[in-house]
């Protein structure tokens, strides 16, 4: 088979399943784009729902104990909502000639007071969870000798660890997943829409192309999902091609058929007559000598053949067959 015949062929190959395929791993790529950001954005979400601000009030390793915290509750969304916290304690003597002394931790807000926790500080303190209102709050730590009298200076006989944890989303959490799936969601429909607008526009302006950059255009995006992988290739065509040859560039493969073809036409004296596919050619003596009838004059141009495919039909009789039909 020549090269004419060659184009020929490659040009009537039916390019369907090409475009469903890539048209199929698009749709799937888009997908899976979409879920992956939904997923996350659930993700992103359950672990701010959990998130906790913490508010150190003492530490073991400090020399001055805080007997009076204030801590301020933030109105989140300016709904009113209460912000659960949750409060953590330890105490200690500050070594081992301290005595030990009686501790107590009050909570006062709006000049309401509520004892949470009292006990030796040997003992071990509870962790308390606590639902506060917005605005401020005061947590004191009382230190109490064994005769009942305050202990002045508490940080010489005692040594504590305390945090004030928190949560401060945790009260908007249904509402956050809600809104997550609906951002989710939107995403997806504002993707659609704006490639179904860009593929409207590349419609547009492809038909407003000359018929030469089109055929660049389809030539370049042919080469292009060549390179990209392209279809399966069949064992025959690697038949008889070394290693390095396989994988040199599709220019350079060309280059070397032009070659070659150049070669063969020097070779035969320039007659072309002993390349043509004597397999593909219907010989009838009946016919008599040809003549140049319709050969000779002004060329016309025929808008129904644009590519080598349509000159191929039309030389095989598809076209009058069409006709004939109708």
């Amino acid at each position: 088979m020549n090269l004419v015949h060659e184009a020929m062929a490659r040009e009537s190959q039916p390019e369907e399943k090409k475009k469903k395929k890539t048209s199929k791993n698009s749709g799937r790529t888009r997908f899976i784009a979409t879920l992956v950001t939904w997923v996350l954005l659930n993700l992103i979400w359950f672990q701010a729902s959990y998130a906790i601000a913490v508010n150190e009030v003492n530490k073991h390793d400090r020399d001055d104990l805080n007997v009076n915290y204030v801590l301020s509750v933030p109105d989140m969304m300016s709904m009113g909502r209460e912000t659960p916290v949750d409060l953590t304690c330890d105490f200690k003597p500050k070594d081992a000639d301290s005595p030990v002394v009686w501790v107590q931790i009050t909570h006062e807000i709006k000049g309401e007071s509520e004892v949470l926790w009292e006990g030796n500080s040997t003992d071990e303190c509870p962790n308390v969870s606590l639902s506060l209102e917005p605005g401020k709050h005061i947590f004191y730590t009382a230190v109490i000798h064994g005769d009942g009298t305050a202990d002045i200076y508490p940080s010489k006989n005692l040594s504590a660890d305390m945090e004030l944890g928190m949560h401060l989303w945790e009260p908007f959490r249904i509402e956050g997943f809600v809104v997550a799936n609906l951002l989710g969601l939107t995403l997806g429909l504002i993707d659609r829409a704006v490639r179904g607008i860009l593929k409207k526009r590349r419609d547009a302006l492809m038909n407003n192309l000359p018929l030469h950059k089109r055929r660049q255009k389809e030539e370049w995006e042919q080469i292009n999902q060549d390179i990209s992988g392209g279809d399966a290739v069949d064992v025959v065509d690697l038949i008889g091609l070394p290693g390095d040859q396989a994988s040199e560039s599709m220019e350079m493969q060309r280059q070397r058929v032009r070659e070659k073809f150049a070669a063969q036409a020097s070779e035969g004296d320039g007659d072309t007559d002993e390349f043509v596919d004597q397999d593909g050619v219907e010989q009838d003596d009946e016919l008599g000598p040809g003549t140049t009838e319709g050969l000779t004059g002004k060329v016309e141009e025929d808008q129904n053949i644009r590519t080598v495919r349509d000159l191929w039909r039309r030389l095989s009789g598809d076209d009058d067959d069409k006709k004939r039909k109708r």
